[in-house]
């Protein structure tokens, strides 16, 4: 029996130019007063979180940053954070600019929508376009990095070959490869704590709460959701999710089509 939903955020029930789906949110509701667990689990940060969803918005808990934190929506505390540290984003960043790529390092949660970036005389068009989209908290680094617990770092790479030969050079650090919601297209290469992952996050909370794995259903849309998807028996993607992702796993309505309505209607 299923007691607890976990959905990805944007590309999955949320689109920049619409918004939400009413079907999706009425479901959220129905769901709840049935005792589910509603938890939104996204790789945005804290504060990006809290921009697109409503004081009153449906859900129980909040999973941001890919895992590295979790909020209690209904009491407003934040339940557990988990920062990838100074030595680690200082390695990290010492290998992307080995690999002359483009990257930005985050605060500490739960101020980690400030953050620091690099300086390139020809940046990565999605690198500009975040920088410009977040420019309100981009700090231009300075020569060296001021000594911080940062919660994570992001890069944005050409194509799959640089993504993996800089993965391969990475020690001690958790990367998840998502596509930038900015173009749909760009990779962005995020790098956490070890213990950071979406799947982490939502296993935290079934810990805390005594939910069994198998009661939990995960419903993503991209490459960083596969953590969860792969590790909860009862996943599915969204119809405009990669095809690479359709063909592994069970797929509802897409994101404008109320794919949680869809689930709902398919298991009630």
């Amino acid at each position: 029996m299923i007691k607890l939903l976990a959905t990805d955020l944007d590309g999955t029930i949320h689109t920049r130019n619409n918004g939400f789906n009413k079907r999706d949110i009425d479901t959220l509701k129905t769901i709840g007063k049935n005792g589910m667990l509603r938890v939104i689990a996204t790789g945005r940060t804290f504060q990006s979180a809290l921009s697109v969803l409503p004081d009153d918005f449906p859900i129980d808990y909040l999973v941001f940053s890919s895992g590295a934190g979790i909020y209690d929506w209904h009491k407003k505390e934040m339940l557990h954070t988990c920062n990838l540290g100074f030595e680690n984003s200082k390695h990290v960043i010492g290998i992307l600019n080995e690999n002359k790529v483009e990257y930005t390092v985050h605060h500490p949660i739960p101020d980690n929508h400030i953050f620091f970036h690099s300086v390139a005389p020809d940046p990565h068009p999605d690198f500009e376009r975040y920088i410009e989209f977040n420019k309100v908290h981009a700090i231009p680094e300075e020569q060296e990095l001021a000594q911080l617990d940062y919660s994570q770092t992001l890069a944005f790479v050409d194509n799959m070959t640089v993504f993996d030969k800089i993965k391969a050079q990475l020690k001690g650090v958790k990367t998840i490869r998502a596509t930038s919601p900015i173009d749909g297209n760009s990779i962005w290469m995020e790098c956490f704590n070890t213990k950071v992952s979406k799947a982490m996050g939502i296993k935290w909370l079934c810990d805390l709460l005594n939910i069994n794995s198998n009661d939990v259903v995960a419903i993503g849309n991209d490459y960083n959701d596969l953590d969860m998807l792969n590790y909860f028996p009862e996943a599915y993607v969204v119809a405009n999710a990669p095809k690479e992702l359709r063909q592994q796993y069970k797929h509802l309505n897409d994101v404008t089509s109320a794919p949680l309505a869809d689930w709902y209607k398919r298991h009630h």
